[in-house]
């Protein structure tokens, strides 16, 4: 049975939407990186067969996270084997953090039969995506870069970002909202903005700290991105993901998502993803992290130098975020956190 009988409004677009689920990738942090063989083989045959046509798996880190950061259940090389043995017509792909991922990494799974990679970096430090982005369109896969922490620059900050990753030769570039802290009309201004400056396809990839990840996905592609990151059941690292069935239904009531089946999405998201054993979050530290625009990442610093100094955490979370947002060190956390000790 499909969802045929959804009607579409009577507004017309020029392009198909392509979801990118990523559940088997930033779903794997929900879930301790546990996912079972079974479960990654149900994921990936229920998302080709209600017409999602790019899936990405793998660690929520990236390729070869599993050997340096905490451990899958199921390895690396496994969920290659199982992606091409569930997978005929989807391409399955994997996220690379230069520094993380080897060259080595990317040509092993490149050759088990990976397609698309999308590399991964800071905004404000682009230029260790441009020896994987080469490499990996060498190797003939389809390359994204992208974006962490877009929310960290302006405007035209953001747009140069954009511009050296089209000098890298990246085929499409996603703007990332890390900290879920992004509202529905700057996302629609910051794409229209970088949409006039570029030529390159754009995507978005967005957190739901202020419950807002399906807002702000919808707001981008009205505003020109042509691929929106989701996740069944939106499980996702810290407060989750744009909730690919709900998306694929706002695709549809927009007359963009035709290729999708939502109901088959919807069950598939209620049959195998929302019984999955998750790890607990807590719903302040998410919230204020999107308030305060800060990356759950630095929860655990924050917390342990508030602890050292006695102080606020979430004070100590917000005047961070103001002094470095993007990869703030123990030092300077330590020192925020006596400041305000002192101020007290």
């Amino acid at each position: 049975m499909t969802d045929s009988f959804v009607t579409n409004t009577e507004d017309t677009y020029p392009a198909p939407i392509r979801l990118l689920d990523c559940t088997l990738r930033d779903g794997s942090y929900a879930v301790g990186f546990q996912f079972t063989e079974q479960a990654i083989g149900d994921i990936l045959t229920g998302l080709e067969a209600a017409g999602v046509m790019y899936v990405e798996l793998g660690h929520g880190l990236g390729l070869g996270a599993g050997d340096v950061k905490d451990p899958m259940r199921v390895p690396e090389e496994q969920c290659f084997k199982i992606a091409g043995s569930c997978l005929r017509d989807s391409a399955w792909g994997m996220f690379c953090i230069p520094g993380i991922a080897s060259l080595d990494r990317l040509r092993e799974a490149a050759a088990a039969g990976m397609r698309f990679v999308r590399v991964g970096v800071d905004i404000t430090e682009v230029s260790p995506a441009a020896e994987f982005l080469a490499a990996a369109r060498d190797l003939g896969l389809e390359t994204f870069a992208n974006l962490m922490k877009t929310n960290v620059l302006d405007t035209a900050g953001v747009v140069a970002a954009v511009r050296q990753c089209e000098d890298y030769g990246a085929d499409a570039v996603y703007l990332v909202d890390s900290v879920g802290g992004f509202l529905p009309h700057e996302v629609a201004e910051l794409f229209t903005a970088v949409g006039a400056a570029s030529d390159l396809p754009l995507g978005f990839h967005g957190h739901d700290n202020l419950g807002l990840a399906n807002a702000n996905a919808l707001a981008a592609v009205q505003s020109g991105a042509v691929f929106v990151d989701a996740t069944l059941d939106g499980l996702g690292r810290a407060a989750g993901n744009t909730a690919t069935e709900r998306f694929a239904a706002i695709l549809r009531r927009l007359g963009r998502g035709d290729g999708y089946d939502c109901l088959a999405l919807s069950q598939l998201s209620e049959r195998v993803v929302r019984p999955l054993t998750r790890l607990p979050d807590d719903r302040a530290f998410q919230v204020m992290g999107g308030l305060t625009q800060t990356h759950s990442s630095h929860f655990p610093l924050i917390i342990r130098c508030a602890r050292t100094h006695g102080v606020d955490v979430f004070d100590l979370m917000a005047a961070v975020s103001r002094i470095d947002p993007v990869s703030p060190s123990e030092s300077l956390v330590l020192g925020t956190a006596a400041r305000l000790a002192e101020a007290r």
